[in-house]
C-alpha cells in the first residue's frame, strides 16, 4: 500500500516548484542586495547630491539612487546592484542625467552633454 502521507513529508512528487516561483524568489534576493547596496550609497553621500561637473559638485539635497548600468535585466543584478555603481542623487541631476543631458564619465563624474 502507499503512504502518501510518507511521500507528501518527503516533499512530494510532484514536478518540482514551478519556474514562475524560481523567478520570483531570485527577484526577491536581487532586490534585497539592492536595497542594502542603496543604502550604503545613502550613507556615503551624506544626504548631499553626489554629481559632479567638472570640480564641482551638486550642493542640493539627495533624493534619488541613480544606477550607472542600465538596460533590461540588467540594473539593479549583478555588477549594476553594487554601491560602487551608483550616485545618490537630487531630482534635478537625476533627471539631467535620465534624459541623457549629462553623460557618465567614471565614479560620480559626469560631463555636460553637447
Amino acid at each position: 500500500m502507499i503512504d502518501y502521507e510518507k511521500i507528501a513529508a518527503a516533499g512530494g512528487i510532484g514536478k518540482g516548484t514551478p519556474l514562475r516561483t524560481k523567478i520570483a524568489q531570485a527577484k526577491a534576493v536581487w532586490q534585497k542586495i539592492d536595497a542594502r547596496e542603496s543604502r550604503k550609497v545613502r550613507t556615503r553621500s551624506g544626504g548631499q547630491c553626489e554629481v559632479r561637473v567638472g570640480n564641482l559638485r551638486c550642493v542640493k539635497q539627495a533624493w534619488e539612487v541613480h544606477h550607472h548600468m542600465g538596460g533590461f535585466g540588467v540594473r539593479g543584478r549583478g555588477e549594476s546592484a553594487k554601491a560602487s555603481n551608483k550616485s545618490h542623487c537630487c531630482i534635478t541631476c537625476h533627471g539631467l542625467i535620465t534624459s541623457r543631458r549629462l553623460e557618465h564619465i567614471q565614479g560620480n563624474h559626469y560631463r555636460v552633454r553637447s
